[in-house]
């Protein structure tokens, strides 16, 4: 029997409805939304606190109300995020997965930790120019030393975010180290139109990613594809024994009709049955990527 396929959907990050009317912004539209992805055949859902206006939030009570919420209504493994470049100081990116790690019902079960530093602007070619000029993703040694320990001991699982080589072979370091466990859940994050910051979102750019998976470990990877159709890629990911993590915040997806975030897991999932990757279980995801279920 073939690898069951995770699939873990990226329901907002921090872009706009104005891409696709679907994103989700409020902790109910949220819930809502992994409700609808879990009977898709979503196991993950990856989210960003936002404002009812659709800016970011970093507010810790809000994190611990979607959470609540989702917990609530389904089982759906749950992966926070940590503020990218809205929020620079350590402490502050953590402080909302140390509070709600206090609680099993608001803790969630991974939070990213971006192994490496990157540059987030985009290139407008029309007017030769870039977008901005400053908006830099820094993650130290330190940093990253610091997210992955204070996550460990709030009970929540890292996931590693790996936007080029020089950030899987941090990887590789901090497994080595112990400083995190195995099995790892690696995200391989690649961009498609002007976003240079990242390998591009072709067999060849993932290629050039997971050639340098560490090797001798237990690791389960998975790839998203920034202002792109992670379709283009995605039998090369099934081949290859990878996951999928598509998801609106990504990608508007207007080649589908600007669907729903449930709507595109639902493709995905059928791609991967048809390709023999039956989509996991939230249950059997915990098996494969190490995660406890609370008591």
């Amino acid at each position: 029997m073939m690898k069951k396929l995770i699939i873990t959907v990226r329901v907002n990050e921090y872009v706009s409805r104005e891409r696709n009317k679907h994103v989700p912004f409020t902790p109910d539209e949220i819930a809502d939304a992994a409700v609808e992805c879990r009977a898709a055949g979503a196991s993950i859902i990856h989210l960003h606190a936002r404002n009812p206006d659709g800016s970011p939030c970093h507010t810790p009570a809000v994190y611990a109300e979607i959470v609540g919420k989702i917990r609530d209504r389904t089982d759906i493994l749950i992966d926070s995020t940590l503020g990218v470049h809205t929020v620079k100081e350590d402490e502050n990116r953590l402080q909302h997965i140390k509070l709600m790690g206090q609680k099993s019902r608001t803790r969630p079960d991974f939070a990213a930790v971006d192994t490496g530093s990157t540059n987030m602007d985009t290139y407008d070619p029309e007017t030769k120019t870039f977008k901005t000029v400053n908006k830099t993703y820094i993650n130290s040694t330190e940093t990253c030393l610091f997210l992955a320990k204070g996550m460990t001991a709030s009970g929540v699982k890292p996931h590693l975010s790996i936007w080029a080589v020089p950030f899987m072979r941090m990887t590789g370091a901090l497994l080595d180290m112990g400083a995190i466990h195995e099995p790892a859940y690696v995200q391989c994050v690649l961009a498609d139109g002007w976003h240079v910051g990242a390998h591009p979102g072709t067999p060849r750019g993932l290629e050039a990613l997971i050639d340098f998976l560490p090797a001798n470990r237990r690791i389960e990877w998975t790839v998203c594809l920034k202002d792109g159709n992670l379709m283009n890629v995605a039998p090369f990911i099934l081949e290859r024994g990878g996951h999928l993590a598509p998801g609106l915040g990504d990608y508007p997806y207007a080649e589908f009709g600007y669907p729903s975030n449930a709507q595109l897991v639902h493709r995905f999932a059928e791609l991967g049955r048809a390709a023999g990757r039956e989509p996991a279980t939230t249950d059997e995801a915990r098996v494969m990527l190490g995660i406890s279920k609370e008591t």
